[in-house]
């Protein structure tokens, strides 16, 4: 699956988690929750909107951490027929950016199965239009705001049941979601940039799957990829929780490795692998001196609201160097609000070290983002250097052996 495929049909967090999974049990991981035969590859587990895979390679781990949610309109659906579809926000969205363009309703069902209930992918095959206000009837007049309650509910048809639509007419309740349906496309003179809907942060999904199915780990290895970040993590499927650790230890047992899964992660070094702002030169006054741009690299990201320290940066620094992969350094505007990724729920729940990088892209939390390609490619490849090498952690030192 190339990464446009993915970003095109990973509609919702279970989209990605399923894309995912298919990715991982092609290339020979198996399902540690189902019947485990011969040799496998490696593992891997989801759950609901989040997606585990693992390597294992003894006591000694490695973590990549991304996310598979993104900012978009969740659907409010009580039942009964609708002309038109409540939303609220979920997460952090740019409200303009969802008018006047192709959306789908997408996500998951809970069907009763006898007495089971059991979950189901949906998404629709008809698409629906959030329709702004005419310009002749005040729209962009007098500061402009948009009130979800008013102004964000998608056009769906004539007073039909959505579940009947979707084809889940007997569902018992949902998790949907209007998301952008525009498949992925090249942009730039020279086709160099890809423009998508979940760009963040599907892409550092996309990149730590790939990379874990592509390495050569001399050590224990894991992609994880939680699903909730845009809202926080507290969930169950969220960083906070311990989902993370309880699949560690589940591939410890699978492989008869003598090891404690917390300590081998409070040990171990992780990365946060979330997107990063690239310099819009539209924009210049709201950056800082030698703000990363598109092409020029991976990103280390620098802020109180990261994880990364000196110590981290030098190590990705140099294991991407190694790997012959550019890197530039972000540093937020010191007058604004920074944004922050899963990196520092990792370094206060885990306690391991921990460095936060990503691609980076343009109108982040838009409907239509921008990144370059040959960037993605780098973090593909600085991610699978970071698997391959050996990584040893001991207070504040750190040992790289790319060997």
């Amino acid at each position: 699956m190339t990464v446009s495929e993915f970003l095109s049909k990973s509609y919702t967090c279970y989209h990605a988690a399923e894309n995912c999974a298919k990715m991982l049990a092609k290339a020979g991981f198996a399902d540690i929750d189902g019947k485990i035969s011969g040799n496998p590859k490696g593992y891997f587990r989801v759950r609901g909107g989040s997606v585990f895979a693992a390597r294992a390679g003894g006591k000694s781990i490695k973590v990549v951490l991304s996310h598979t949610d993104s900012p978009c309109l969740r659907v409010r659906y009580n039942g009964g027929e609708v002309t038109v579809l409540e939303t609220e926000k979920y997460g952090g969205g740019l409200l303009r950016s969802y008018l006047d363009r192709k959306m789908k309703i997408a996500g998951r069902v809970i069907l009763n199965n006898g007495g089971t209930l059991v979950s189901k992918l949906v998404c629709s095959d008809f698409n629906v239009v959030i329709p702004s206000l005419a310009v002749h009837l005040g729209a962009g007049a007098h500061g402009e705001t948009l009130d979800v309650s008013r102004d964000m509910r998608p056009v769906f048809g004539g007073s039909e049941n959505l579940y009947k639509t979707l084809g889940a007419e007997n569902a018992v309740d949902s998790d949907l979601y209007c998301v952008p349906a525009d498949e992925a496309f090249k942009s730039g003179a020279h086709g160099e940039y890809i423009s998508c809907a979940r760009i963040d942060n599907l892409v550092s999904v996309y990149a730590s799957v790939s990379a874990i199915i592509a390495a050569q780990p001399k050590q224990t290895v894991v992609a994880a990829c939680f699903n909730n970040e845009e809202t926080g993590s507290e969930t169950r499927e969220g960083a906070t929780a311990g989902l993370l650790a309880a699949f560690v230890s589940d591939v410890f047992k699978a492989e008869k490795t003598d090891a404690c899964a917390v300590t081998a992660l409070s040990e171990g070094f992780a990365i946060s692998c979330d997107g990063a702002h690239a310099l819009n030169r539209n924009h210049p006054e709201v950056y800082v001196n030698n703000a990363p741009v598109m092409g020029g690299g991976v990103v280390i990201k620098r802020n109180d609201r990261y994880a990364t320290d000196a110590l981290t940066s030098a190590a990705v620094k140099e294991i991407f160097r190694l790997a012959g992969v550019q890197t530039q350094t972000y540093y937020h505007n010191p007058d604004m609000r920074c944004g922050s990724t899963i990196g520092l729920t990792a370094a206060h729940t885990l306690g391991c070290h921990v460095c936060d990088i990503g691609v980076p892209q343009l109108s982040m939390h838009s409907a239509l983002e921008t990144a370059a390609l040959c960037d993605i490619e780098s973090l593909t490849k600085g991610l699978t250097a970071f698997y391959e090498t050996e990584v040893t952690v001991k207070n504040d030192t750190v040992k790289i052996n790319d060997k």
